[in-house]
């Protein structure tokens, strides 16, 4: 068994599960971002109201959460917006190309849903904008992955 096989038997790709609360989702995050302390029951809210799709990258092995991306989806007046959010892998797993292996999903996942979203009075091979707001450090990253600069993003906190 080669090592590319090893590692894909090893990791799995899927959209998140409650039992991943357990599995250390919430670490994976505390990555990227200031997590609080969820309890399961706030955790399984989230997850049930949550306006787009998570995906994982899972270490069977280990039982744990190696990755994670994000998929909100906005309902706008003409069309719906798709923004990736939470992008993070857990340090021991970095360099992998698990990041890459979930945009991939994400592409898919929204190709599919704007095809069955579809009235019929639209064009099925039009393009579909998926926006992303990184820190500078990683802009290097998401160019790699076909993302260019487009504008200027202000933020503030309050």
């Amino acid at each position: 068994m080669d090592n590319q096989t090893q590692i894909q038997q090893q990791f799995i790709y899927r959209k998140l599960e409650l039992q991943d609360y357990e599995k250390g989702f919430l670490h994976c995050l505390s990555y990227l971002t200031k997590t609080p302390d969820l309890p399961f029951e706030k955790f399984k809210e989230i997850y049930n109201n949550y306006p787009g799709f998570v995906y994982v990258v899972e270490d069977v092995q280990a039982k744990m959460i190696a990755s994670t991306i994000s998929l909100v989806i906005e309902q706008n007046i003409f069309e719906n917006k798709y923004y990736i959010e939470n992008v993070v892998t857990h340090p021991n797993y970095r360099g992998k190309g698990f990041i890459r292996e979930l945009l991939e999903l994400i592409k898919q996942d929204v190709k599919d849903l704007v095809k069955k979203t579809d009235d019929g009075n639209g064009d099925q091979n039009k393009e579909i904008l998926l926006e992303l707001y990184c820190k500078k450090e990683t802009k290097g990253l998401y160019e790699k992955l076909g993302f260019y600069e487009d504008g200027f993003i202000a933020s503030k906190y309050v």
